[in-house]
C-alpha cells in the first residue's frame, strides 16, 4: 500500500517535508490571506460608502474584537496543538475527546464575553477615546457583532482543527466561501439597502454563519477521522489544562494587543488633537485626533493582511511540527522552520518594499478624503520600518506553540508586546508626537526579533528541538 495514502495524518509524519509544506502551508495562506482580504475591502467600503469617521468607529472596536478572539485562540489554537500531537502520537479517540471539549469551552467563553461586552459597551467605547462624532459608529458595528461572538468564535475554531488534523484544503474552501460571502453581502447591505456600518456588521455575521454550518457538517460526518461523538463532548479537565496552557501564548497576544491598540488610539487622539487642527470634512470641523485613530485603521488592515499571510504559513507549518514532534520526528521539524522562515521573511520583505514606495496610492484606496491619505500614508512608512524582521518572530513563536513548549511561546509572544511596544508608545509620542506613535512599532519589531533569534538558537543548540 502507498504510505502517502494511508490516512491525512499518517502522511504528515510519511511524506517529503517540502511536499507537506506545500500542501498545508498554502491552503492555510490564501485562506488567511482571502480572510484579511475581506476585512481590507470590508474597510475600503466603509470609507468610501459610509466615511472617514466611520473607519475611525471601525477602529475604536478593534481592543474588543481582539479580547473576543483572545479567548477564541486560547481555546481553538490550543485545541489544534493538541490534536496534531495526539494523531502524532496514534492517539485518535484523544483526538476526539479535544475536539469534543474545544465545543464546551467555546461555548461558555463566547457566552461569558458576549454578556460582559454588551453591558459595558459605551463605557468601554468611551474610554478607549471614541468621541460624539465616532461613538455611534463602534456602538452599531458592535452591537451585532457581539450577539454573534458564538457564531464567530465556533466557526475559526473548528477550521483550525480541520486543517490541523490533516483536511487543510477544506479548512481553506471555508474560508473562501465565508470571505465571498461576506463581500457580496456587504456590497448589497451597504450599497444597495443603505444601512451603512450595520450593513458590514449583518454581513459578516450571516457569512460566518454559513461557514459554520460548512465546518459542522466535516466533524459530524462519520467518515471523518476526527469527528463529534457522543462520548467525546464531555468536559475533560486534563484536556483543559493542556489546550489552556498552550493556547495561552496566543491568548496572551490578542490580550496584549487590546492593551497596545487601546494605548495606541489613546496616544493618537491625544497628540492627533495637537498635531493636526482645522481639518473640515463636509464643511464640518473635525479632531484631527479622530483622523488619526481613523489612520491607524487603516494601516492595522493593511499590514494586518501581510501579518495573516506569514500566519497562515506558520499555520502550514503548526501540524507539520506538531504531529512529528509527537512522532518523535525532530529532523523534520526542523526542516518544515527552515522553509517556514524563509517564505514568511520574503512576504515581509515585500510588504516593506511596497509600503515605502506607494504608501500614497495605497492609503488613497480606503478614503477620498485628502486629510486623513495624508496622515495615514506617513504613519504607514514609519511603521513598517522595521517589518523585515516580523515573519521570522511570528513563524517562530508558533513554532514553539507548535511542539508544546507553551512557556517559550508566551515569552516570546509577549516579549514584543509588552517589554519593548507598551514603553515606546509611552515615552517616543511625548517627543514626536504622532510620529512617535508609528516608530514604536518598528523599535519593537527590530528589538523582539533579536530576543527572538537568540532563544531559538539556544533551543536549536542545546534544548528541545536538538538533534
Amino acid at each position: 500500500m502507498n504510505s502517502y495514502n494511508d490516512t491525512p495524518s499518517l502522511a504528515l509524519e510519511r511524506q517529503p517535508v517540502r511536499r507537506l509544506f506545500r500542501t498545508y502551508a498554502i491552503p492555510a495562506t490564501l485562506a488567511t490571506a482571502a480572510n484579511s482580504l475581506y476585512n481590507i475591502i470590508d474597510r475600503i467600503i466603509i470609507g468610501q460608502g459610509v466615511g472617514p469617521l466611520a473607519i475611525s468607529g471601525l477602529a475604536l472596536t478593534f481592543p474588543i474584537m481582539n479580547l473576543s478572539i483572545a479567548f477564541s485562540s486560547l481555546i481553538g489554537s490550543g485545541s489544534s496543538a493538541i490534536a496534531s500531537i495526539r494523531l502524532g502520537e496514534h492517539r485518535y479517540q484523544e483526538a476526539n475527546k479535544v475536539l469534543g471539549n474545544s465545543l464546551i469551552l467555546t461555548i461558555i467563553f463566547s457566552f461569558l464575553t458576549t454578556l460582559f461586552f454588551l453591558l459595558f459597551l459605551d463605557p468601554l467605547l468611551i474610554f478607549f477615546k471614541a468621541s460624539p462624532d465616532t461613538l455611534p459608529y463602534a456602538r452599531d458595528f458592535l452591537k451585532i457583532i457581539l450577539y454573534g461572538i458564538l457564531i464567530s468564535n465556533l466557526f475559526y475554531e473548528l477550521n483550525n482543527l480541520m486543517r490541523a488534523t490533516g483536511h487543510p484544503k477544506k479548512a481553506m474552501v471555508s474560508i473562501l466561501l465565508t470571505v465571498v460571502l461576506n463581500l457580496v453581502l456587504a456590497l448589497l447591505f451597504i450599497f444597495g439597502f443603505h444601512w451603512g456600518i450595520k450593513g458590514a456588521a449583518w454581513a459578516t455575521l450571516l457569512a460566518q454563519s454559513g461557514g459554520l454550518v460548512w465546518v459542522m457538517a466535516h466533524f459530524l460526518n462519520p467518515k471523518t477521522e476526527v469527528r463529534f461523538t457522543k462520548e467525546s463532548i464531555r468536559f475533560d479537565w486534563k484536556i483543559t489544562k493542556e489546550v489552556c496552557a498552550i493556547g495561552l501564548s496566543p491568548f496572551l497576544i490578542h490580550l496584549c494587543a487590546c492593551v497596545v491598540i487601546m494605548l495606541i488610539n489613546m496616544q493618537l487622539k491625544r497628540y492627533g488633537d495637537i498635531d493636526f487642527t482645522g481639518i473640515l470634512i463636509d464643511g464640518k470641523a473635525v479632531a484631527g485626533g479622530d483622523l488619526a485613530i481613523g489612520a491607524f485603521g487603516i494601516i492595522n488592515s493593511i499590514v494586518g493582511f501581510m501579518v495573516m499571510v506569514i500566519f497562515g504559513l506558520a499555520n502550514g507549518l503548526q501540524p507539520i511540527a506538531g504531529y512529528n514532534f509527537g512522532a518523535g520526528r525532530i529532523d523534520r521539524v526542523r526542516e518544515a522552520l527552515g522553509l517556514a522562515v524563509k517564505w514568511a521573511t520574503a512576504v515581509s520583505v515585500v510588504t516593506f518594499a511596497l509600503c515605502m514606495v506607494f504608501p500614497k496610492a495605497i492609503t488613497g484606496i480606503f478614503t477620498k478624503d485628502l486629510n486623513t491619505t495624508l496622515i495615514t500614508a506617513r504613519g504607514l512608512r514609519l511603521y513598517v520600518s522595521m517589518f523585515l524582521f516580523t515573519g521570522f518572530q511570528v513563524v517562530t513563536s508558533i513554532l514553539f506553540q507548535s511542539v508544546n513548549k507553551a512557556g517559550v511561546s508566551i515569552l516570546l509572544s509577549t516579549t514584543r508586546q509588552l517589554l519593548f511596544l507598551v514603553p515606546c508608545l509611552l515615552l517616543l509620542p511625548s517627543w514626536l508626537g504622532t510620529d512617535g506613535v508609528w516608530m514604536s512599532q518598528a523599535a519593537a519589531d527590530l528589538l523582539a526579533a533579536l530576543v527572538t533569534a537568540g532563544v531559538l538558537l539556544y533551543h536549536l543548540r542545546k534544548c528541545a528541538l536538538k538533534k
